[in-house]
């Protein structure tokens, strides 16, 4: 099962009209989510269905038990299994020895191989918004009538299961907040912004099966094999896989809030033109925003924030990106890449104590970070640090090559790109507007043209969204 396979589109439509058949009533709206969404995941594995249950049947335990101690120590340990509930499947490979071990040590004498489920990062990033949105909603209530009104945050089974299971957010985010969700949950939802959804879907499905497929078809065979490569076209190949993460990630973003859209939810911002940052704090302010605001309100502020004097705080960023570092795999690559943008951060906060900054040079803040944004997506890229630096060792003898002319031309082109990148800002919003000016019934006359246009120019074969490995 696709995105962007015919059969899920098939599937969507049939449920689209079912959904919107009973449109005065939310509450029967709400279940046939909820027998949508888990049928989505059974159709990818029905052992991922497993998993979200069993987990969702934690979740909701965790929920009461700190609904009904209203202790922050409890609230800690629930948010710790939790983690260790993610930790075990996210890092069951690195364990597997031990874990096989203590099966024998108890009489059971197996060898478990445990596949990572799909969407378990997202959902338990959600799953502990909610519990501190319990636990926030049971501190606010210190008298017994708390137990009379009940703890406006705590919600029932099938609303956590739907939350939690929530097809849109799924596969890889946005990290929607609960109280986000169910606001939208437990009221009446009308259908509209049609232009809206349409340029959403056409911009998805442009920036992830024309130009990031493309850019992955260009960069795969440079950066799998960077020895045999000179040092221009290492720099675009790792400049292409750049702006490839990018628009893969940024064209989910697009067709899951067009996809909820059509439902009546909005899910919140997740890139806001990420490479026109002029420093790194203000990619990170862009860059997977669900993300990034989690790991400050989650990680960082708890661990003290910038409460504790300014040397402490540049520690808690390191910790806070190193973390995610870790939370996106369980290799030394991908510590040194959020270790790498914690330094950078350090940097740019020492700087900012004695008044240096590069935001009054046009493009140039712009430049330096995503040189350094891109510089760091290497130990992204490569799965072990032997073959980061097999990428470094193939750049150091990379300028003994005879240059040709279209390598000095792809350089040349992505340059213009990112001259030109910061104009293109609100052009979602014209496309918005454009579309509406096409009359009802010819939308689906053009819709037809642009989408038949787009399949002619696609690359063959279904694509896969990067961040649904995480």
């Amino acid at each position: 099962m696709s995105y962007f396979s015919i059969e899920f589109a098939l599937l969507l439509l049939a449920f689209f009209m079912l959904y919107w058949a009973w449109s005065k009533a939310y509450q029967i709206q709400n279940l046939l989510l909820l027998a949508f969404n888990y049928l989505i995941i059974c159709l990818f594995s029905p052992y991922f269905a497993i998993v979200l249950f069993v987990f969702t049947c934690l979740v909701y335990f965790l929920a009461l038990v700190i609904d009904t101690a209203r202790v922050r120590f409890i609230f800690i340990c629930c948010v710790l299994v939790v983690v260790l509930y993610l930790c075990f499947f996210k890092y069951y490979a690195l364990i597997k020895d031990e874990f096989d071990a203590l099966l024998a040590f108890i009489g059971l004498s197996l060898s478990v191989d445990i596949v990572f489920p799909l969407g378990l990062s997202f959902y338990t990033f959600a799953s502990i918004t909610y519990l501190r949105a319990v636990y926030e909603g049971a501190q606010s209530e210190v008298d017994d009538t708390h137990y009379q009104e009940g703890n406006p945050a705590f919600e029932g089974f099938f609303a956590l299961a739907t939350y939690l299971s929530f097809f849109p957010t799924l596969l890889a985010g946005p990290i929607m907040r609960s109280h986000f969700f169910f606001e939208q949950y437990h009221r009446i939802r009308t259908f509209g912004h049609i232009d809206e959804i349409i340029v959403l879907i056409l911009f998805g499905v442009v920036k992830k099966a024309l130009i990031a497929n493309y850019l992955e078809i260009y960069s795969s065979p440079i950066l799998q094999n960077p020895s045999e490569h000179h040092i221009l076209e290492l720099i675009t190949g790792i400049c292409a896989y750049s702006v490839q993460l990018y628009c893969d990630f940024s064209g989910y973003v697009n067709l899951v809030c067009a996809f909820a859209l059509m439902l009546g939810f909005s899910l919140p911002p997740n890139f806001n033109m990420p490479y026109m940052a002029k420093n790194l704090k203000d990619f990170w302010s862009r860059w997977h925003i669900s993300l990034s605001t989690f790991i400050r309100d989650f990680i960082y502020i708890p661990l003290g924030g910038n409460r504790k004097g300014f040397l402490n705080a540049q520690i808690f960023v390191l910790i806070a990106f190193t973390l995610s570092g870790l939370w996106h795999g369980n290799t030394l690559n991908f510590m040194l890449w959020g270790l790498l943008h914690g330094l950078g951060l350090v940097v740019l906060n020492c700087l900012r104590q004695i008044d240096f900054n590069l935001e009054g040079v046009p493009f140039l803040g712009s430049l330096i970070t995503f040189i350094f944004v891109t510089f760091c997506w290497i130990f992204f890229y490569y799965p072990s640090f032997d073959e980061a630096l097999e990428f470094f060792s193939a750049c150091a003898n990379g300028f003994n090559a005879d240059f040709a002319y279209q390598d000095w031309l792809i350089l040349a082109c992505f340059l213009v790109v990112f001259m030109v990148y910061p104009f293109m800002r609100g052009f979602m919003d014209l496309c918005v507007k454009i579309s509406s000016f096409v009359h009802w019934t010819l939308k689906p006359f053009v819709l037809a043209a642009i989408f038949t246009l787009l399949v002619g120019m696609m690359p063959q074969g279904i694509p896969n969204f990067i961040y649904a490995s995480f």
